[in-house]
């Protein structure tokens, strides 16, 4: 009998994960490779739309760190926005320091996972919002 807190299986959707930090980026993929989704990572705003123009069309969520060098977080998804209508986003954050996050919290508190995070947060957001993607379709 499977155990009711085994999350559901993500059948191959593919997520991009951008981070700066190597081990945020490795702990997230082994994750949700685990529950089947399809991992592409990027280590900066310019490597992740690189990689996403690469292949268009290809992804249905970006998990994006919100504080980044370069191009921050709400930049980088709302170009990737525009380079991929529907493109459903997941930001982390360690800190709710600047306005803009408080906003994003107040808006939309789902699209918004605060480091430390357990894995089983993880994987309901990114159910949660794969799920909305799925009924835009």
């Amino acid at each position: 009998m499977p155990s009711k807190h085994r999350a559901p299986l993500l059948n191959g959707q593919m997520i991009l994960v951008v981070d700066d930090q190597a081990q945020v980026r490795s702990l997230i993929r082994q994750t949700l490779e685990s529950r089947g989704a399809v991992i592409l990572e990027a280590a900066s705003s310019s490597e992740a739309l690189a990689v996403v123009r690469g292949l268009p069309g290809a992804f249905a969520l970006a998990i994006v760190d919100f504080l980044m060098p370069g191009l921050s977080g709400l930049d980088l998804a709302a170009q990737l926005g525009r380079d991929v209508p529907g493109l459903q986003i997941l930001y982390m954050s360690s800190a709710i320091e600047s306005i803009a996050m408080e906003s994003l919290l107040r808006r939309s508190p789902e699209r918004v996972l605060l480091k430390p995070f357990t894995l089983e947060e993880l994987i309901e957001r990114v159910v949660l919002l794969l799920g909305r993607a799925e009924e835009r379709g």
